[in-house]
């Protein structure tokens, strides 16, 4: 009711006309399946059985009738951006500032913390190398990146349903659709790449521990020596790829319009895959 009233409205703009949460609001903008649809501008509209639909509900309800629901209560609001922070992404696909500020920062500090630490990233692990040299990290770093990138698009279109409607057709004319597909959707991939980039941002809490731990001498972790570190070590990084895991559902689910579920599919598996990567190569 509230999109057709509208005609289009961004995803912020609906969320306060409503009173809900945002993750509540993604949730059931996605139950509403082929009933919704976004612009190039990600503004949400009706589909035409959406608009059908919308006609019949005017003529027996007003729109204020189904709009007067009151919100969730703050516990409920602040489990959801908790647990499904789909808001740390909107401002990637409508502000143009913030799409080139916030990724920048996330390489930098991560860079940063880990160099400094001595850590190099493969994929969701973070790894203690004593001596390494820029370039390795950023090899490193640049690679974990395009896996994650690759992983989570090819997995996220196979939980779209994509394999359904894929058909096999001649080696140059499967490059060529990869390449229009690719070209005439260059904006979204970018954007798509930027909210990962952003979801790894919490695996510097190892790296971060040791640099304070360093610049500061509070005692944080046990000696390198002792076998107290290597328990606190471990837990640190399973909890930095918990959150990780969290904030990359709700990138995926939202950037990938797909359900959280789907999206968490996605998320852990990833973590999964960079656990049997690492232990074959015998990083971890």
């Amino acid at each position: 009711m509230a999109i057709g009233e509208a005609g289009k409205i961004g995803a912020t703009a609906l969320r306060d006309k409503l009173g809900i949460s945002t993750g509540s609001l993604y949730y059931n903008l996605r139950q509403l399946g082929g009933l919704v649809q976004q612009d190039q501008k990600r503004n949400y509209t009706l589909t035409p059985e959406g608009q059908r639909i919308y006609k019949a509900l005017v003529e027996r309800v007003e729109p204020e009738e189904l709009l007067s629901k009151e919100p969730p209560s703050r516990i409920v609001s602040a489990l959801s951006s908790i647990f499904f922070p789909v808001g740390l992404f909107i401002p990637i696909y409508e502000n143009v500032s913030v799409r080139i500020l916030i990724p920048l920062l996330s390489i930098s500090v991560i860079s940063a913390m880990m160099i400094y630490a001595k850590f190099i990233p493969f994929i969701l692990h973070v790894l203690e190398r004593p001596r390494f040299t820029v370039l390795e990290f950023v090899i490193n770093f640049l690679t974990s990146v395009f896996i994650v990138y690759i992983y989570t698009s090819i997995m996220s279109w196979i939980a779209r349903g994509g394999v359904k409607t894929f058909r096999i057709s001649g080696g140059k004319d499967s490059l060529s659709r990869i390449k229009d597909w690719f070209r005439n959707n260059y904006a979204e991939h970018l954007k798509f790449l930027l909210c990962l980039l952003i979801s790894l941002l919490p695996l510097i809490m190892l790296p971060g521990f040791v640099t304070i731990e360093r610049l500061f001498g509070l005692n944080l972790l046990p000696p390198s020596s002792a076998g107290e570190y290597f328990l606190v070590r471990d837990t640190l990084l399973l909890i930095s790829q918990g959150i990780t895991v969290i904030l990359m559902t709700a990138g995926i689910s939202y950037a990938k319009n797909i359900k959280w579920q789907s999206a968490a599919m996605v998320s852990f598996s990833l973590l999964y895959f960079s656990f049997f990567v690492n232990k074959v190569m015998g990083f971890v």
